[in-house]
């Protein structure tokens, strides 16, 4: 008997309908089927792997999948792309009798949104998947009167379609099976102003939320700008109202962050949400720290070179989702970042004490600082933490034995502290370690200014470590005042300085 290979063209046939069944299952092979040209990562797949579970969640009815999605991400990696456009087109191919809102900061970013995805259901390659050249029993197609960008519908007998505008923009009249909101602000300049939080806040309330159809999905895509925008507070309520909507949060920095920088436990990152942002309790993707969300595109190398071509202040916001509100106006928003510091600086190490564990408590905190020759004030650590006494006590017994004992440390000597200082003289685990009274000179404000001087003539280098985040964000609110929410990190450093400055004296 002889056997005979199948033909090529049949071949070929049974590939591309295996494909076509692909792209009409998952969401990246629709993507990739409809776009030849179009690449994916790591965190593109995180991503349309939650957009599937909002389609489940719309197939069912709300009985199954997620409701309510916000995603954080970086500009220029493809969020609008995968959300925005291809995940609305396979939506409808999959279930026609859905209707589909769009809304981004301006309306004619929404209508071009709009009109893409529109393109897309036009395609030969969609008409292939779920259309007219496919073997569907109801082909999906455009209405032949569908040529608005801002409004458009599919064929008879199908029901579905998309409107889009604007923030502010009006939907009276419509409703909606899926809600998409896109980058409800256009720059920092619209995200600083409480006007404009603020009139996003009421569209959102009171026009774009109340669209929705039974059993609808909301997701909203953002790069984070402000702690107090809309994804801000929208965590603020998640975590002070059971009630409320409760969102999964995808966040993924740009580079992932070291161990030190996630939250600890759901009550870590309840308290980061109550402060309008969104921590993990490990890196979404898998990856090691300081590696980028997708290195092919931009590598960690181009990254930090951005991270040094900006503000502080933008960088955590923009890039790693961790915005902090420029409250302060005291420190400037760019603070340099050093790999290490040089070899044979003389170090101090002040404490600034507290005693509580309760979460509106101050904190403990404790850096190391030195100068170099030329004046420049190197902050190498943070240590902080809300602890009792004997807990606090076991912390500095813990980390004097991780520092070698030329580190001279400083303690406040007025109130608690002082018994504090006695304690710790008595400590037989801190034998050995130089530890020295401070009597705090001037107020807030003058023990501050000289930080300030130095940080504005780019004489502060922080050495990198998962401290800094806190560091920074701590410093953009600063007041002077004595008004700030926490000030423990800038009050240890200036101790800090402090000492430094007299033990230039012999004092130390």
């Amino acid at each position: 008997m002889t056997v005979t290979a199948p033909a090529v063209g049949q071949s070929e046939a049974k590939r591309e309908l295996a494909r076509r069944e692909l792209a009409r299952r998952r969401l990246l092979a629709f993507g990739e089927y409809l776009l030849p040209w179009y690449e994916t990562a790591k965190v593109h797949k995180l991503i349309a792997g939650e957009l599937e579970q909002v389609e489940k969640y719309i197939r069912t009815f709300g009985k199954q999948g997620l409701g309510r999605l916000i995603i954080e991400l970086q500009p220029r990696i493809g969020k609008t792309e995968l959300v925005s456009k291809l995940f609305p087109a396979w939506l409808l191919g999959r279930m026609p009798n859905k209707r589909v809102m769009e809304a981004s900061y301006a309306a004619n970013l929404a209508h071009a949104n709009s009109r893409i995805v529109r393109e897309y259901v036009d395609s030969v390659r969609f008409q292939s998947i779920f259309g007219t050249r496919s073997l569907n029993d109801a082909p999906v197609a455009l209405s032949w009167d569908s040529r608005s960008a801002q409004a458009w519908n599919l064929a008879t007998p199908h029901l579905g379609g998309v409107i889009a505008n604007g923030v502010g923009g009006g939907f009276t009249g419509f409703g909606g099976h899926l809600l998409v909101l896109d980058d409800p602000f256009k720059n920092r300049e619209e995200a600083e102003s409480q006007n404009q939080r603020d009139a996003v806040w009421d569209w959102w309330n009171s026009s774009f939320y109340t669209r929705r159809e039974p059993g609808a999905a909301i997701v909203i895509v953002m790069t984070r700008w402000h702690p107090d925008d809309i994804v801000g507070r929208l965590l603020k309520r998640m975590a002070t109202n059971s009630q409320a909507d409760q969102y999964k949060v995808v966040s993924v920095p740009a580079l992932a962050f070291e161990e030190g920088q996630y939250a600890k436990d759901e009550a870590g990152q309840q308290e980061a949400m109550l402060e309008g942002r969104y921590l993990n309790l490990a890196d979404p993707i898998g990856r090691e720290s300081g590696e980028a969300a997708w290195p092919e595109r931009f590598g960690r190398e181009e990254l930090l070179k951005t991270q040094q071509n900006m503000s502080a202040h933008e960088w955590t916001a923009l890039y790693q989702q961790q915005p902090v509100a420029l409250t302060g106006n005291f420190f400037g928003p760019k603070w340099d970042i050093a790999e290490k510091a040089p070899e044979g600086l003389r170090w101090v190490r002040y404490w600034d004490l507290a005693v509580s564990e309760k979460k509106t408590a101050d904190y403990t905190a404790s850096a190391a600082v030195a100068y170099d020759a030329e004046g420049t004030l190197y902050i190498r650590d943070m240590l902080r933490g809300r602890w009792e006494w004997p807990k606090t006590q076991g912390v500095m017994a813990e980390w004097s034995g991780r520092e070698d004992y030329g580190t001279v440390w400083g303690i406040e000597n007025v109130a608690f502290q002082l018994a504090a200082f006695q304690d710790l003289k008595r400590d037989k685990r801190l034998t050995g370690r130089p530890i020295k009274p401070v009597t705090p000179e001037k107020d807030k404000f003058g023990r501050a200014i000289p930080l300030q001087v130095l940080q504005e003539t780019g004489r502060v280098k922080l050495v990198r470590g998962p401290w800094i985040g806190e560091f920074i964000a701590e410093a953009l609110a600063f007041k002077p005042d004595g008004t700030s929410l926490h000030d423990d990190q800038i009050d240890t450093v200036t101790g800090g300085m402090q000492m430094l400055r007299k033990n230039s004296k012999g004092i130390y």
